[in-house]
């Protein structure tokens, strides 16, 4: 965000205990307007607005080896991402997903970490499961996961 307008009250949730970020501003019933400039106003949700879904932000999640470079950038900190998962495909090969949270890192780690790691479709199996609780091992046959992962030994 660029700029941020509230129209109504706020309140902070402190937490320095987390590398990425220090604080939070917490609203309440509110829509969120976000315009092309990146400028965001915060204003009261009406009765007319009720029918609006709440936006969810869409990150780009993406799938590499777990013994890379990429992966131990990941876990120093390098780059600002979610929760890792590992996914444990055929013959004992291992990678891990996560979604890289900020699209200028995303950039960076494209052109440092050339072909280490893949953003992956909405479609794919491993990034809807994803979504799903602990770690996956894969059920599919070994042909099946190397055409899904489309990585090269």
């Amino acid at each position: 965000m660029n700029h941020v307008d509230a129209t109504i009250p706020w309140s902070t949730k402190e937490t320095p205990d987390n590398p990425h970020t220090k604080g939070s501003l917490k609203f309440k019933k509110c829509k969120l307007i976000i315009d092309d400039d990146n400028n965001a106003t915060v204003a009261k949700l009406t009765m007319f607005d009720s029918h609006l879904p709440t936006p969810k932000i869409v990150h780009d999640r993406v799938i590499a080896k777990y013994h890379s470079n990429f992966y131990a950038a990941l876990e120093k900190g390098e780059f600002k991402h979610s929760k890792i998962k590992q996914i444990s495909g055929g013959c004992g090969t291992s990678f891990i997903v996560c979604d890289l949270l900020d699209k200028d890192e995303l950039l960076i780690a494209s052109l440092k970490y050339v072909g280490e790691f893949r953003i992956m479709a909405p479609n794919e199996t491993y990034y809807k499961l994803y979504e799903g609780e602990g770690d996956y091992i894969a059920e599919q046959d070994e042909d099946e996961i190397l055409d899904e992962i489309e990585y090269e030994d």
